[in-house]
């Protein structure tokens, strides 16, 4: 059956890198594939798991896993409920990643897998948010789920950051969907390490009130004693609507610059799709519609 893609638009780049979009690409679908590779092996708590780094997106094809040091899994611990009932969970959502090659740091989360996740996601009332760095903004708020995520890998996320050492030291946090909205959340703690922070992210809902976006902006210039340096990109396909959520009229912002295409499919999950949709328009930003959508998506397992 062939695919229908309609109102394509290309993607401009503008201040963006396409290199590093196309890198941040590749290590979400590697740690998208990470959560596949859990599931079928029973969904272990760590330290059980064994991960084994692969790339399965035919569209980053181009990219070899060898050539990247993958760090040990994040793990978020979080409570939700299902039909009234509160459950918790423990679930791996990301990892630091560093190029052999070019000795680039990554900081990379996966999205919405489970149904955990997506019950999470809906979980929209705004919360406080407790910032980790000196002298923030009052009342600060975000979406109560992600934030509930985010906090349950808070600790490990902090301990892997110190790891790193350096001060200054430049780091690349991407992620997509809901991974999209953690690694938002991350910038603020690579900051306070003392890191410098590229903000690279796909379909990202939007994550707190105009309170968070004001101080998230704020970040640019923490510390007298580093350069201040934080630049955040968002890659938006104009037909997901992921982007636009929460649909509250409580006024939830965006945050950094969006840098947008439009492949309009024939539902909302291949709007949405991390590999055969945004991978695809990253390479293709000409021709963003992938007309061998389902020969991808195929592959992508």
């Amino acid at each position: 059956m062939a695919i229908t893609c309609t109102n394509s638009s290309p993607l401009n780049f503008g201040d963006s890198s396409q290199k590093t979009f196309k890198v941040c690409t590749f290590l979400v679908n590697v740690l998208s594939h990470m959560y596949t590779q859990w599931t079928n092996a029973g969904s272990p708590l760590p330290p059980l798991f064994n991960w084994k780094p692969e790339n399965v997106c035919p569209v980053t094809s181009d990219f070899n896993v060898a050539d990247y040091e993958f760090g040990e899994l994040i793990w978020s611990t979080f409570t939700y409920k299902k039909t009234g009932v509160e459950k918790t969970v423990c679930e791996p959502f990301g990892c630091i990643v560093k190029s052999k090659l070019e000795g680039s740091i990554y900081l990379v989360f996966r999205g919405s897998k489970s149904d955990a996740d997506f019950i999470e996601d809906l979980e929209t009332t705004p919360v406080g948010y407790r910032a980790p760095t000196p002298n923030p903004p009052s009342d600060i708020q975000v979406e109560m789920g992600w934030y509930s995520v985010h906090s349950g890998l808070l600790t490990s996320l902090r301990t892997n950051l110190q790891k790193l050492g350096r001060r200054g030291q430049l780091l690349t946090v991407t992620g997509h969907s809901l991974g999209s909205t953690l690694a938002t959340l991350a910038v603020p703690e690579a900051i306070a390490s003392g890191l410098q922070a590229n903000h690279y992210n796909s379909a990202s809902p939007m994550v707190g009130l105009a309170s968070f976006k004001m101080y998230y902006e704020s970040l640019k210039v923490i510390d007298p004693r580093v350069p201040g340096w934080l630049e955040t990109f968002r890659l938006v396909n104009l037909a997901d609507s992921v982007p636009n959520f929460p649909f509250l009229p409580v006024g939830y912002e965006a945050v950094g610059t969006q840098v947008s295409f439009s492949a309009h499919y024939e539902n909302k999950a291949k709007n949405h799709d991390p590999c055969c949709t945004y991978a695809y328009a990253i390479y293709n930003p000409d021709k963003p519609c992938n007309l061998a959508y389902d020969a991808c998506e195929k592959g992508d397992k």
